[in-house]
């Protein structure tokens, strides 16, 4: 997308704003309807920035390993002392399925997914680099998506930000400046997310936000605008919303940290 440099999983988690699959993610139709996917890839003709970029990120899953798919096979070796072919090396044990703990920040679950008439708001797990990562998606009915962005939240300060959103009220506006060093091909990209409470009186009176764009480094790795950001998505969550997210990530982190423990780790 025109954010940054968009990756398998967030273009699986890509929400069709139309057409036939419309609130259907791109994974959901790589799993049930292939040959749509297909489609989308290789014969649809774009009409405007909207269809480019999803025939982009079709052509990204089509090229991308799928999970559970076996490896490719490797050339058979012959045994030293039978003749026959190898089936597996004694020095090199086969690889254990991963526990939650060892796996892949792009391998993780989603922890909870909202939609609303003009944003998606993803959180998925980051936990295995002990943080949970925001994905949001701004788009408009019949135009597609206008804008990504992603925000990645320490495990320390999203437990806090869950307890609080759990009452369904924030005491206090929570606002954070992160980042990558080298995110936007090679150069620093800045990340700001930023959840408020307006009072009583609207109707969605929770609100998140996150802006990236270019960043410039500060002291000990330090991140911070250079600029306005390109690209920003924000969405407004009733007080029912809030405390449902609120109550998803609280669980979710508190799970994470009880399986840790019980294979002997340390708590976070």
């Amino acid at each position: 997308m025109t954010a940054q440099t968009i990756t398998p999983q967030d273009a699986a988690a890509f929400v069709m704003p139309f057409d036939r699959y419309q609130g259907k993610t791109l994974g959901w139709i790589q799993e049930h309807e292939p040959g749509y996917l297909r489609w989308l890839a290789k014969q649809m003709r774009p009409t405007h920035e909207i269809s480019r970029q999803i025939q982009a990120m079709a052509q990204l899953l089509l090229g991308a390993p799928q999970p559970g798919s076996p490896p490719s096979p490797k050339p058979n070796g012959k045994a030293r002392n039978n003749g026959h072919s190898s089936t597996a090396s004694p020095s090199r044990p086969n690889p254990q399925p991963s526990r939650q703990g060892d796996r892949k920040p792009e391998d993780a679950p989603r922890i909870f997914s909202l939609v609303t008439n003009r944003a998606i708001l993803h959180l998925e797990d980051a936990l295995a680099i002990g943080k949970v990562k925001f994905f949001m998606v701004a788009y408009q009915r019949g135009q597609g998506a206008s804008a990504t962005v992603t925000h990645y939240v320490d495990v320390d300060d999203a437990r806090v930000l869950a307890a609080e959103l759990a009452t369904g009220r924030l005491a206090q506006r929570y606002v954070e400046y992160k980042g990558s060093p080298t995110g936007r091909e090679g150069q620093p990209l800045s990340r700001v997310l930023r959840v408020g409470d307006r009072g009583d009186k609207p109707n969605r009176p929770v609100v998140i936000q996150v802006q990236n764009g270019p960043g410039q480094l500060m002291g000990e790795g330090a991140i911070k605008p250079a600029g306005d950001p390109d690209a920003e998505v924000t969405i407004f969550l009733t007080r029912w919303e809030a405390r449902r997210l609120g109550h998803a990530l609280q669980h979710y982190i508190l799970a994470w940290e009880t399986a840790r423990m019980l294979r002997g780790g340390e708590p976070c």
